[in-house]
């Protein structure tokens, strides 16, 4: 029966660590419901490894006898450890957020007031997260590369005023175009609209 724990052990706290690593690359609705059923199971381990390991302790007094439970709980502070760490990236200040909405698909860039940015590209239910660094001076913000998955010309960026709405109701609105060398908008690329500017708080 031990070796029984000791394998599902090791093969529900392995994939538990690689299913929260790899949420800050990516997250879909079938992720939710994998990690939450193995979370599941885990507990129903973590509960059976306890109680097993502190009768066999009781019965032989070595410590020897903990090791399973000593396994779970290193496994527990690890993920909880990335977990946090991947929480705080996300949740860290915003200076500016943009957004596109393409329907079926979205992107958004997040970016950090320390200088870190977070590219969300979306797409039926699936998002792939991109992290990397920027170098933003006034309305103009350069990424640390070019491409980022099927979208190109990224490097170079600049927030600018845009009229929409109708005619009679116009208004101006801050977008986030992408640029050339020669700072002109690259023509039919994606306009990003701004929904949080902390530039000038």
């Amino acid at each position: 029966m031990k070796i029984i724990r000791l394998i599902l052990i090791l093969a529900l706290g392995g994939s538990l660590t690689y299913l929260t690593y790899k949420s800050q690359f990516g997250a879909s609705i079938t992720d939710v419901f994998t990690l939450g059923g193995l979370t599941l199971l885990a507990v129903i381990v973590l509960f059976w490894t306890i109680t097993e390991d502190l009768r066999l302790y009781k019965k032989q007094k070595k410590v020897q006898s903990l090791v399973l439970t000593a396994i779970c709980l290193i496994f527990i502070t690890v993920i909880l450890i990335l977990g946090i760490s991947i929480t705080n990236h996300f949740n860290s200040p915003t200076l500016l957020k943009v957004y596109y909405n393409g329907d079926y698909n979205g992107t958004g860039i997040d970016f950090k007031t320390d200088g870190t940015y977070i590219f969300d590209n979306s797409s039926m239910g699936y998002s792939h997260y991109y992290s990397g660094k920027y170098y933003i001076n006034g309305n103009k913000i350069t990424l640390d590369r070019d491409t980022i998955d099927n979208l190109t010309n990224l490097r170079y960026l600049e927030v600018r005023e845009k009229k929409t709405g109708y005619k009679t109701e116009s208004n101006n609105e801050l977008y986030l175009f992408q640029i050339d060398i020669s700072n002109n908008i690259i023509p039919e690329a994606t306009e990003y609209r701004v929904i949080i500017d902390n530039r000038r708080k």
